[in-house]
């Protein structure tokens, strides 16, 4: 049995907070594109500060670098712990599922220049619509809508371009004179204008999609690891077993690794994201061999 002193108490949380940070980071699109240098460092610093426990348990076992402290039943840090380890799985599982749609760095350095220039959203004025607007009936979770070609005339500071947004929508019928919303950069008429940034609308959909169906589930999914936990497999997880961390280290890295060609944008065997979408799976493997040695 290996022995707790202040040291392992230091790097054993010290692991914990760096590898939530990481999936903090991963999850709100800290690197909005390759290379994701704050996952991979907090990540690689977890990795690293979990082998400095794994030594300083084994070095509190055979001659402590300071006097061995016992550890108490019911401390407020298990507590803490195992609140951490029931929702830290499955949001770890939703990291690596948004490091797999991370989008490429040529795309974010195109968004980036477009910010620079100041492409954003603004009025523009319908000089007509192209044909005649299409009109979709309400159905039973929508309102109806008008869909169709309009040409606009943008104020751009060299002076007024009329271009045509394709298949745009509108709450009313389009009308002469009428003001609808584009994006478009007012010093660079090269770049035209687009009745949506599409940059931004995926990862809008995205987050959308995530708030509504998935956010629900890993709660869920988090409360029940929790409820599941018992205070003997926290002990567990407190102090070092080899059979235990050990393997549950070695799947952790694993996944690490798998995540690396999104991160780093390389290919392996023609491959990138699907190896990210099988690191996901790895927090899972890592719970099932918790509560198969506990």
């Amino acid at each position: 049995m290996t022995g707790h002193s202040r040291w392992t108490g230091i790097t054993g949380w010290l692991t914990v907070g760096c590898a939530l940070a990481a999936i903090l980071c991963a999850l709100f699109s800290v690197s909005p594109y390759p290379p994701l240098t704050a996952e991979l460092c907090l990540a690689g610093a977890s990795a690293v500060f979990a082998c400095c426990w794994i030594v300083a348990s084994y070095r509190a076992r055979i001659g402590p670098l300071d006097k061995l402290r016992p550890l108490p039943d019911n401390r407020p840090s298990d507590r803490v712990l195992s609140w951490l380890f029931a929702f830290g799985v499955p949001f770890a599982v939703a990291a690596a599922w948004m490091v797999g749609v991370t989008g490429s760095s040529e795309t974010g350095m195109e968004r980036e220049r477009l910010e620079r220039i100041g492409y954003e959203q603004r009025e523009v004025e319908i000089v007509r619509p192209v044909g005649d607007p299409a009109y979709t009936p309400p159905g039973n979770d929508t309102a109806g809508f008008w869909t169709a070609d309009l040409l606009v005339r943008v104020p751009f500071t060299t002076g007024p371009h009329e271009l045509v947004l394709e298949g745009y929508t509108t709450a009313h019928r389009p009308a002469q004179g009428m003001s609808v919303d584009a994006y478009y950069a007012p010093g660079h008429p090269e770049e035209g204008a687009s009745k949506y940034w599409d940059l931004d609308f995926g990862r809008a959909f995205a987050y959308f999609m995530a708030a509504l169906f998935v956010l629900p589930i890993l709660i869920g999914a988090g409360a029940w690891i929790k409820s599941e936990m018992y205070d003997s497999q926290v002990e567990d997880l407190r102090r070092f077993h080899p059979r235990l961390h050990l393997p549950v280290l070695g799947i952790l890295l694993c996944g690490l690794l798998l995540l690396l060609p999104v991160a780093l944008e390389f290919e392996v065997g023609g491959f990138h994201r699907l190896p990210a979408f099988l690191a996901s799976l790895t927090p899972l493997l890592a719970l099932a061999w918790v509560a198969r040695e506990s």
